[in-house]
């Protein structure tokens, strides 16, 4: 697998990872019934930290697969 390929998997990984987020926070914000009952402010910050949460979840895969390829080169090389 060419260097570039990598790259691409680890990009997509991480563009994958952001649009599932979206996703989530979208969601979310269907089953809010009326967002101009709360504060505007606390809602955002809500979904921030939603949108934080699972983009760091969702960048465990992309961030995993770039420390492989990193160590498997490192390693082979040491080798």
């Amino acid at each position: 697998m060419s260097w570039l390929t990598k790259l691409c998997l680890v990009i997509g990984g991480y563009i994958a990872a952001c649009l599932l987020a979206y996703g989530a926070v979208y969601v979310n914000g269907l089953f809010i019934q009326d967002p101009s009952q709360a504060s505007a402010g606390m809602s955002a910050f809500g979904d921030s930290i939603l949108f934080l949460g699972a983009f760091g979840f969702l960048a465990i895969f992309p961030t995993g697969l770039a420390l492989y390829f990193l160590l498997r080169k490192f390693l082979k090389r040491k080798a």
